[in-house]
């Protein structure tokens, strides 16, 4: 679930920095990593909507990690 997650939320990054920046966001996307807390609050300023899905597919990402790690145990 959470590897999953990780790419979804790369894919979003990817599609806001290559609507916001064109060609050239693109490449960025692959060379910054996006920031956990900075990326959304600039998503918001920038388009004006409130990035729920990352939000959410954040927490599905968490809670499959935690999920993740009680599931391992003591291997």
């Amino acid at each position: 679930m959470w590897i999953g997650a990780g790419i979804l939320m790369f894919i979003f990054w990817l599609m806001a920095m290559s609507s916001w920046l064109g060609f050239l966001g693109t490449i960025l996307a692959f060379v910054l990593s996006p920031g956990l807390v900075i990326f959304p609050i600039i998503f918001w300023i920038v388009d004006g909507v409130f990035p729920a899905f990352y939000f959410i597919v954040w927490g599905v990402g968490m809670v499959g990690l935690i999920i993740g790690g009680i599931s391992s145990g003591d291997e």
